[in-house]
């Protein structure tokens, strides 16, 4: 690539250096400069709210856990961890999609959210209710066999008793279930906000990745559609020009 020197301005030239590295970045990347590049700075934003909602539910998620290992009782450890770590995974993966312009990550982030909306959210909304629920009617469980036995052994028996039926002697030897509401509710309320999230930002990673083929259609340049559909990793053809005449 061939950049032509100022005459007698050393800042023109590093002006137009910059410039023309920036549009060959957006080249490369095959978005289109104008309603894209507003996407793609809303999208980054977006991402900064999945990491902070994933990394918040990962210390709410932890305190509930040693709440219910100082109060003896059983919830499904490690579960709503992962699911708020995979939150902040598709933050991360969106930051770089949207700070580097390639069109793969993009997909990627945006299939990540739609994981979230039908997996990871309904899972920790699922698991938080149950554990509400078993805590405000002071639930109480008992099995004859370990509930990480490789297998079921037979004529097994497992109950759970709640409130009035369960007097002092069988709260000696049963384990209670649930954990202090006040931190599921939060992981409730941080999973609804990350639902939200979610749908939004497939909303708009959905119209910055097909807006530059629109733009195409409505321009009504047909030999540059095939272009777009191209991954992004994918280097710029010798045959793409610069502005101000300047060719690879």
């Amino acid at each position: 690539m061939t950049i032509p020197v100022a005459t007698d301005d050393k800042c023109q030239k590093c002006w137009k250096n910059n410039n023309l590295l920036q549009l060959s970045h957006l080249k490369e990347g095959r978005l289109s400069e104008t309603t894209t590049v507003k996407m793609l700075s809303l999208l980054k934003a977006m991402a900064n709210i999945h990491v902070f909602l994933g990394i918040v539910m990962i210390v709410l998620s932890g305190l509930a856990d040693y709440a219910s290992t100082r109060i003896n009782t059983i919830r499904l450890h490690g579960l709503e961890e992962i699911c708020s770590f995979y939150f902040v995974l598709v933050g991360l993966v969106g930051i770089c999609g949207s700070a580097s312009y390639r069109r793969g990550l993009v997909i990627t982030y945006l299939v990540m959210c739609i994981h979230s909306i039908f997996i990871f959210v309904p899972a920790i909304i699922t698991v938080s209710s149950f554990d509400i629920h078993f805590y405000q009617h002071e639930c109480w469980g008992e099995c004859d066999w370990h509930l990480l036995a490789t297998s079921l052994p037979t004529n097994s028996r497992c109950q759970i008793l709640c409130g009035d039926h369960v007097d002092d002697a069988m709260r000696r030897r049963m384990t209670r279930l649930g954990t202090d509401y006040r931190l599921d509710a939060g992981l409730i309320s941080a999973a609804i906000l990350e639902f939200l999230l979610s749908i939004a930002t497939c909303v708009v990673a959905s119209r910055t990745l097909f807006s530059p083929l629109k733009e195409l259609v409505d321009q009504g340049n047909p030999s540059s559609l095939t272009v777009e559909m191209q991954p992004l990793n994918q280097s710029e053809e010798n045959t793409d020009s610069l502005p101000n005449g300047l060719t690879h």
